[in-house]
């Protein structure tokens, strides 16, 4: 089945559109892109590429084009590996930043889908209420502007 078919077959009965749909879970990674524009450190790219590989999963499950979190989860387990802190404060942000663009786009439907890949993401992810968080977030919380946000 090709892409456009499977689109409108995965939306079919809901108000969302497949061209704003298509261009959601194809959007490129952005967070690293940020970074690059914003001269952030080495350390703090890797972390943002991982976030953007997190995200870029997770656009495919909330688009149907995946049907399990398997791809994202594998995703969030890696970077837990690899920074569990940078892990646990970049996909919170980026999961309420992806809540908040479906809701500015009112894609409700894709709601509950999100809520339920967030709870299971959640689980993965360890409690890092004693640790720093890390600069990088405070960064995008008062700068960031997503580049080409369908």
């Amino acid at each position: 089945m090709k892409l456009n078919e499977r689109i409108a077959h995965q939306i079919a009965g809901t108000t969302l559109s497949p061209v704003l749909v298509k261009g959601f879970f194809q959007t490129a990674p952005h967070y690293h892109q940020w970074g690059l524009a914003h001269q952030i450190d080495q350390g703090s790219l890797a972390q943002l590429n991982a976030t953007d590989l997190f995200e870029f999963y997770l656009r495919f499950y909330l688009t149907s084009r995946h049907k399990t979190l398997q791809a994202v989860l594998r995703e969030v387990r890696v970077f837990v590996k690899n920074d569990a802190n940078a892990a646990h404060h970049l996909i919170v942000y980026s999961l309420e930043d992806t809540r908040q663009h479906l809701l500015t786009l009112e894609w409700y439907e894709l709601l509950p889908r999100l809520e339920g890949a967030r709870e299971q993401i959640l689980a993965l992810i360890p409690d890092v209420a004693d640790q720093v968080r890390p600069r990088v977030v405070g960064y995008l919380e008062t700068s960031y502007r997503p580049i080409n946000r369908t």
